[in-house]
């Protein structure tokens, strides 16, 4: 009988190949490494693209997005595989961190702006045609763009809230920086199905001062009534009348008539609201009076004998 040499091996030729250290091992965790993101890019992108879909502002901006990320993914993909190819999982995980922390820092500001675009689209803490207000520019939504928000001043080039056309550009990567106020937060059904106050419209206030000599009452229900008259229509949505708040300054008595008016309007309806009172005080002048501020802000009762009854102020002395 012949003995045959035995050699006791832990795997075929095949098994040592590709096993950790093996001349093939690298092409195979490339391989592994490759399938796998692929994977997980198609489907994070499916379902991220339904959302984005069902949430976007503008189509070419949902494209846009999801252009920006398939880069992203790719070269993310071809360095990770390319690093695989080298057979090192210490050096693919230490790659990983480091194209991660390069990234981060070249990126920056791109990568806030676009995060920050996700978070209207995801959030909507403002829409087109809301009114807001970031940082000291306040504007009207025109535009909700990846790298931009665009509005449409408010003041500006004049005194006032009303749009003057001056197109604004402010960089979404702010937003998360930056105090934004939206005057148009909840729609009319997201306020009949709350129950509570709408910030849809804005509390809103005239200043009239009277004399210690009118009739109290006789002016503060003038003034409701000029409210009353100037908003009617929106009295019918909030369901709220306008009301006064009173109190005591030199020489007279400061009331504060008060009313729900739309932000796009606000300074159209005040105005309304002074020319109507104005009007009613006129008419009733030997009863109502305006305290009149002098040049030194001084404050005097108006006299029996003036030739008639004056304006009231706009700001408290």
């Amino acid at each position: 009988m012949i003995a045959l040499p035995v050699t006791v091996s832990s795997g075929g030729p095949v098994a040592r190949e590709i096993a950790p250290g093996g001349p093939l091992f690298g092409v195979v965790l490339a391989a592994g490494v490759l399938v796998f993101l692929l994977l997980v890019h198609k489907i994070t992108r499916r379902r991220l693209a339904a959302y984005v879909q069902q949430r976007r502002h503008k189509q070419q901006n949902a494209d846009a997005f999801l252009r920006g990320y398939d880069a992203v993914c790719k070269v993310l993909i071809a360095v990770l595989t390319l690093v695989a190819l080298a057979g090192s999982l210490p050096m693919l995980g230490l790659s990983m961190a480091l194209i991660g922390t390069m990234l981060g820092w070249s990126l920056q500001t791109p990568v806030r702006g676009l995060a920050a675009w996700v978070m209207v689209v995801l959030k909507r803490p403002f829409r087109v045609g809301d009114r807001i207000r970031i940082a000291d520019v306040t504007g009207d939504v025109t535009d909700i763009q990846l790298n931009h928000i665009v509005l449409n001043q408010v003041g500006g080039t004049v005194s006032g809230e009303e749009p003057c056309g001056r197109g604004i550009l402010v960089p979404t990567a702010m937003l998360f920086g930056e105090e934004i106020i939206n005057y148009d937060l909840l729609s009319r059904q997201e306020y009949a199905a709350s129950k509570g106050p709408t910030s849809r419209f804005l509390l809103d206030e005239v200043l009239v001062r009277v004399t210690f000599g009118s009739d109290y009452e006789l002016a503060k229900a003038l003034c409701v009534q000029a409210a009353r008259q100037a908003v009617g229509e929106i009295i019918g949505e909030v369901d709220e009348e306008p009301f006064t708040r009173t109190g005591f300054v030199p020489q007279g008595v400061l009331i504060r008539v008060r009313y729900k008016t739309r932000p796009a309007k606000r300074q159209e309806l005040s105005s309304r609201v002074t020319e109507l009172i104005w009007k009613a005080f006129t008419e009733h002048a030997e009863r109502v009076r305006f305290r009149i501020p002098t040049a030194g802000m001084a404050v005097v009762s108006r006299r029996e004998d003036a030739a008639g009854p004056f304006p009231p102020a706009g700001e408290d002395p």
